[in-house]
């Protein structure tokens, strides 16, 4: 490996790590560094000049024969060449996505010569390596070069995705079709170089169709694969984004669900939800024999108050009175539910009528303290209200129905004897 060879790589990498650690200026400088490097190097090798950069930093001690004392192979050069304007396409402050392309293509073809130049030492091919007369690249140098152009696609793929959070789909295909276009195309330029030589030095005329067959193959293959890719990202896009909506639509599902047991209004559980909880809570209690209680509540006399203050405010004293009911609920297997216009529904599982009668006093109580003027009420200037309580422990011919009814029955009672009071029913 020349001098040069070795402090280009060092530039490629400093650039590298500069872009990975979002140091995009210094990468900048860098990459323009490379290619000043590759592109001098190239200009000295076309036009046979020499702008003595190639001993600048210390002299040629290799005895390996080459053309000119120090300096790189073209086909090293024009590696360094590639990766620098791929550095300084990518080393933009702001990433589009046609800047991850060209960066990817370079890195492609950066790594498509490298893999030529290998393959050119596995095979014995020279011209794979080595152009004419020409300083050759060494074997290490093509594996590094197969390194660097993996390391900018990669590159190159991270500051897409840090940016746009995904890779666009023909991104990895391209690549691969680039990569293999390149290799196949430089390996029959190798192979016919080499047929030409042969016919040329020796006048042995040889035609095997290598080098043809390796340039139709290799493209229909570069192709095919590309494509396949291309089909198989498309595919699991479309799983994943498939899989996304499934997940969507379950949480929807979930949230229209929770809704169904809610009143909108209140934002308590409704009579659906209640008529769900009692089915379960009464066949624990037949089944170990326990109490259980059902306490309905009334506002008194709120169609007299929707008519005076309007729906807006009776709203309002709704969402106040389900709060104050909603805070009754206090263990776990409690309830409270908004059972129909201006009722609501208390659960108590476990509960003695004597439990019952104390929350409803309790609630009574949390009722008034809202001091809600009513001026249309005929027991009180505040809103109050009525409850009637039915406690059971279930036998097997006790239904749900019929625990309703009689707190239901009590209800009534209680509206009748004047409302503002509690009456129980025990059955």
């Amino acid at each position: 490996m020349q001098f040069n060879t070795a402090l280009g790589f060092i530039f490629i990498s400093l650039a590298l790590m500069c872009l990975a650690n979002n140091r995009r200026r210094f990468a900048k400088y860098i990459g323009i560094a490379s290619i000043i490097l590759g592109g001098l190097t190239l200009i000295q090798h076309v036009f046979g000049v020499n702008f003595y950069i190639d001993e600048l930093f210390m002299r040629h001690y290799i005895t390996t024969a080459t053309s000119q004392p120090g300096r790189m192979a073209p086909n090293t050069a024009l590696n360094f060449l590639l990766s620098g304007f791929a550095i300084l396409t990518m080393s933009t402050e702001r990433i589009r996505i046609t800047q991850i392309l060209i960066g990817s293509f370079l890195g492609a073809v950066t790594m498509g010569l490298g893999s030529v130049a290998f393959l050119g030492y596995l095979s014995n091919v020279e011209t794979a390596y080595g152009w004419g007369n020409l300083t050759k690249m060494a074997i290490h140098t093509a594996i590094g070069f197969i390194v660097v152009g993996l390391m900018l696609i990669l590159v190159a793929r991270y500051l897409n995705w840090k940016t746009e959070q995904k890779s666009p789909s023909v991104l990895l295909p391209l690549i691969l079709a680039i990569l293999g276009f390149t290799i196949t195309i430089c390996l029959w330029q190798a192979l016919y170089s080499a047929e030409l030589y042969i016919t040329t030095q020796y006048g042995i005329k040889t035609k095997n169709f290598v080098a043809e067959g390796i340039l139709v193959f290799g493209g229909l293959f570069s192709v095919v694969i590309a494509i396949a890719v291309w089909f198989a990202i498309r595919s699991r896009e479309q799983l994943r984004s498939l899989r996304l909506a499934q997940e969507e639509i379950l949480i929807l599902n979930q949230q229209l669900e929770k809704i169904s047991y809610l009143d909108a209004l209140t934002e308590i559980p409704n009579r659906r939800s209640f008529d769900a909880v009692i089915e379960k809570e009464f066949g624990r209690a037949y089944c170990y024999q326990r109490s259980i209680a059902v306490i309905l509540l009334d506002i008194d006399y709120f169609k007299a108050y929707n008519d005076h203050y309007g729906h807006q405010m009776g709203d309002y004293s709704l969402q106040q009175v389900a709060q104050s009911i909603k805070n009754m609920a206090q263990r776990k297997t409690d309830m409270a539910a908004r059972y129909g216009g201006e009722e609501f529904v208390l659960l108590l599982p476990d509960a003695m009528a004597e439990d019952a009668e104390k929350i409803a006093a309790m609630t009574l109580q949390a009722i008034a303290d809202l001091n809600i003027p009513h001026e249309k009420s005929k027991v009180s200037s505040f809103v109050t209200i009525s409850a009637g309580i039915s406690v059971c422990v279930p036998s097997a011919d006790t239904t749900i129905k019929e625990l309703i009814h009689h707190a239901d029955q009590a209800l009534y009672e209680a509206k009748a004897e004047g409302r503002s009071r509690i009456v129980t029913t025990k059955f």
